[in-house]
């Protein structure tokens, strides 16, 4: 990994103070992941991740939008949810085989913070602390996801009477 200067790791903490998924984590836990993230843009049509291929990075949406898509042979390309500012993606750097289940395509102009998937795997089996506050971080986005896909099928499948 390339080194970051001191003003890049101050940048990278203060998003991380105020972005959603690592706000209120505790000052060590901020002083940790700091030096392992990176501020990274991307242009419409790009891929954060594509269904399984391995997750490098987990990404902070910082602004801009992203889709969350599945290919199926038989319907072509489904769109499941639109993510922004403030969501985060790439969730299966924590599970082997640590391979994405999802297309993530960018939708505008996206800024991100990722954070090395390989690094972050270390610093939880280094730092425990670390690791059981990321993970109910996790757990609390992904219980989130669920409700909005449960919801988005209930709209899907609900037939007027």
């Amino acid at each position: 990994m390339a080194s970051v200067t001191s003003s890049e790791v101050h940048h990278v903490r203060s998003v991380l103070q105020s972005h959603p998924f690592t706000r209120g984590l505790p000052e060590e836990v901020l002083t940790q992941l700091a030096p392992l993230g990176r501020i990274d843009r991307w242009e419409p049509g790009a891929y954060l991740l594509r269904e399984g291929q391995p997750v490098e990075h987990f990404y902070l949406i910082l602004s801009g939008r992203v889709a969350v898509e599945v290919y199926q042979p038989d319907r072509g390309v489904l769109h499941l949810q639109t993510l922004g500012r403030g969501d985060a993606v790439g969730w299966s750097w924590v599970l082997p085989p640590y391979r994405a289940a999802f297309d993530i395509r960018v939708l505008e102009p996206t800024e991100t913070l990722s954070l090395p998937a390989e690094e972050l795997r270390n610093l939880i089996d280094e730092h425990p602390q670390v690791g059981l506050r990321l993970l109910k971080k996790l757990l609390a986005m992904m219980a989130a996801r669920i409700q909005a896909a449960r919801l988005q099928l209930l709209d899907l499948y609900h037939r007027p009477t």
